[in-house]
């Protein structure tokens, strides 16, 4: 081979290889398309935080702070802006959710994990996949029509037939939401102990613990933050359900005369019944963004809180 063919040979690999080098015109219109939409996506999101900061803000100072947080008269029509009875509704049966759902929730999580066969923890995580799927509104319609009529027979034997009691109220809507979430923290909780390695349950095994031993000794003493962190998810889920709330709480937009068996109101469910009547620019519009923006501060908390947590495990 001469030595001219060889130069050409090697320039025509250049010359390739400086094409192959330049962009094309597809590649940069996609690459242009999916850089747009990641600025789009945190655009829409920085403007709607800043939104719902900013109007939140306005409507806390046009109340103001103790009348807000203190009084339990919440009657918009009338200008009274007390959110206690709110606020009491949506931690109350957040909370009662997290004790109802997400303790059998990881305790079925290491039954599971410890001592179920594998075609039954497949089974089991592939119903709970779609329990986890199912839309809020049919959880609440199921409850609205087969549970709140238990809780009326049960308000009426605890109390008694002649009290002022109903199936309506926080007892109802945190046994809906635990039946919400614990697929929810079942699955996150599953996850969390199959990162418990293989070695640690064999060496516990090998000092001659028994797999109940081993499970609360070992698995779960090691993924304890995974728990938690599910257990977290559970609650700011449950804190922020609208609908299916909506539809066995009762609506009352007061404190429950009966803590448990009378009708009351959570901050989510109030928002959804009184947005439709709020005016942009009024007290009741901003007072509404109010209660928004404690439910988006709760669930920061909820994720900074896990953020945390799982740093600190994978250290």
């Amino acid at each position: 081979m001469s030595n001219g063919t060889l130069i050409a040979e090697a320039g025509g690999a250049g010359e390739r290889l400086r094409l192959a080098g330049r962009p094309r015109l597809g590649e940069a219109l996609i690459r242009g398309a999916l850089i747009a939409c990641g600025w789009f996506v945190l655009g829409t999101t920085i403007a709607m935080l800043g939104f719902l900061a900013r109007t939140g803000i306005q409507g806390l100072s046009e109340v103001g702070f103790t009348t807000l947080f203190a009084s339990d008269t919440w009657k918009p029509e009338a200008g009274s802006f007390g959110a206690l009875a709110l606020i009491v509704g949506t931690f109350a049966s957040a909370l009662g959710a997290v004790a109802l759902g997400a303790a059998p929730a990881v305790l079925a999580a290491v039954w599971l994990t410890e001592f179920a066969t594998e075609p039954v923890r497949r089974a089991y995580r592939r119903i709970l996949e779609v329990a986890s799927a199912v839309p809020s509104v049919v959880y609440g319609w199921l409850a609205l029509v087969y549970l709140v009529p238990v809780f009326e027979r049960l308000a009426h034997a605890i109390r008694g037939e002649d009290a002022p009691v109903t199936g309506e109220g926080l007892a109802a809507a945190a046994f809906l939401l635990a039946v919400m979430i614990a697929p929810t923290v079942l699955l996150l909780s599953l996850d969390a102990l199959s990162r418990v390695p293989r070695p640690l349950r064999d060496a516990s095994a090998a000092l001659g613990a028994s797999p109940w031993q081993t499970a609360f000794s070992v698995s779960v003493p090691y993924g304890w933050r995974g728990l938690l962190v599910a257990t977290f998810f559970g609650f700011a889920r449950a804190a922020g359900e609208t609908m299916a709330v909506q539809m066995v709480i009762g609506g009352a937009r007061r404190l429950p005369r009966d803590f448990f068996f009378s009708p009351t109101t959570t901050i989510s469910a109030q928002i959804v019944m009184d947005m439709q009547e709020a005016r942009p620019g009024t007290p009741e519009n901003n007072v509404l963004y109010s209660m928004a923006l404690v439910l988006l501060v709760v669930s920061v908390l909820v994720v900074l809180v896990t953020r945390m947590l799982a740093r600190q495990q994978t250290r």
